[in-house]
């Protein structure tokens, strides 16, 4: 019998660092990452280890942060 997947659910909250709104991401108490526009169409999505990649949309950016958190859990 195959295991079930653990379903996760999120959170995102809106901070404000200097001029840019940033979205955090949290699974319950554990942030995951940040996503910020850094100019129209181009998001810079920050892990919580530090690593930090480009997406062209904010879904792509979410996807990816979600991927990327399943793959290192």
């Amino acid at each position: 019998m195959a295991k079930q997947p653990n379903k996760v659910e999120l959170t995102i909250q809106e901070e404000t660092h200097e001029t840019n709104i940033v979205n955090v991401v949290f699974d319950g108490k554990k942030r995951i990452g940040d996503i910020e526009e850094i100019a129209e169409h181009q998001f810079q999505v920050k892990l919580a280890d530090g690593t930090s990649f480009n997406a062209r949309s904010y879904e792509d950016g979410l996807n990816e942060l979600i991927m990327q958190y399943h793959l290192h859990k």
